[in-house]
């Protein structure tokens, strides 16, 4: 629990319990008692008359803050509000734009750029990648995360104050965090151009080259039988290949010729709603991966996703990533194989 009581100071006259808003303290023998639904507001800290509260989250002075603003683009619907926020905090301020082909290492690219630079608030777009990337961030970094802002700012302490609009924006509330190291993602709004450095995030994807053989050991090869053997269902197959209704026939004939090389169960992409899949290797050519599907596919061991467009859902749970033509990445793959 980040707040504690010095016994010794505490005279019990229960000013902190008044100035509570969530009921986590209670006088009891004359001493105060802290609760777990505390959430480190510090304003009991101030309502103490004699200071025997104590806030172990230590306090970010205004003008010692350091604001990261973190985007994709050239252009950006959060860089003129996040200068704004640096700005009414006194913060000091730096901006990189970064690849989003793959969220976990762009986040960890950013966790260590956001320690070299001392960032005490990392702001994200809510939109394409950025939820992503900023929950892995917010764990890598065991920061706060506050998702889908409207505007955020930094109090005197250091503590957080962000407006996030509920039920469609019908209503707006108000979220307190305290002094820290925070993630936030804000709601893009009024495009402006993007002046910042481009963090590096390291190799996107092996070449194919590299990525067929490895493809061939992820799980065994099927063993031939002279017999008929019973069909088992899709979802209990070692390796599955997905490949979209929407794909030419060339493409589709490619992409089926690979699942074959691979030994590998064919799968409609559109059915696997509601199921659960667990296969050693996951071959998806042209599926963009919506919600329902991304789901089902969680438990893959390694996913392999060949798409067009690399803000494409399913680029957040892939392992390999190839991005451009499926058609021509389908014939290289085939012929690798």
């Amino acid at each position: 629990m980040p707040v504690s009581v010095d016994l010794e100071k505490c005279d019990g006259t229960a000013e902190c319990l008044k100035a509570c808003a969530f009921n986590a303290l209670e006088v009891r023998d004359g001493k105060c008692v802290i609760f777990e639904n505390c959430v480190d507001c510090d304003v009991c800290v101030r309502a103490c008359p004699t200071d025997a509260i104590i806030s172990s989250t230590a306090p970010v002075a205004a003008g010692k803050a350091r604001v990261l603003t973190v985007d994709f683009e050239d252009e950006s619907g959060i860089a003129r509000v996040a200068e704004r926020i640096a700005r009414k905090a006194e913060a000091a301020s730096s901006a990189v734009r970064i690849d989003v082909a793959n969220a976990g290492d762009a986040a960890q690219a950013l966790a260590e750029f956001a320690r070299a630079e001392g960032a005490t608030l990392i702001i994200l777009p809510h939109a394409d990648a950025g939820d992503a990337i900023a929950s892995r961030l917010a764990a890598t970094l065991n920061a706060t995360l506050l998702a889908a802002c409207s505007d955020i700012s930094v109090d005197e302490d250091g503590a957080l104050r962000a407006r996030r609009p509920r039920y469609r924006g019908v209503v707006e509330v108000t979220s307190r965090c305290p002094a820290g190291l925070t993630v936030a993602t804000l709601i893009p709004r009024g495009v402006t151009h993007f002046a910042a450095t481009t963090l590096p995030t390291g190799a996107k994807a092996p070449a194919l080259q590299t990525l067929a053989p490895a493809l061939q050991t992820l799980a065994p090869a099927p063993e031939t039988f002279a017999q008929e053997a019973p069909i088992e269902p899709d979802t209990m197959a070692r390796r599955v290949v997905a490949i979209a209704a929407d794909l030419d026939q060339a493409t589709t004939e490619a992409a089926r010729a690979c699942a074959k090389a691979l030994g590998a169960t064919v799968i409609d992409p559109n059915a696997v709603a509601g199921r659960s899949y667990a296969p050693d290797l996951y071959v998806a050519f042209g599926v963009n991966g919506a919600t329902e599907h991304n789901a089902a596919m969680r438990r893959a061991r390694v996913i392999v996703a060949i798409v067009e467009d690399e803000r494409a859902p399913i680029a957040q749970i892939a392992d390999y990533l190839l991005i451009g033509s499926v058609a021509d990445h389908a014939r290289a793959l085939l012929a690798a194989l």
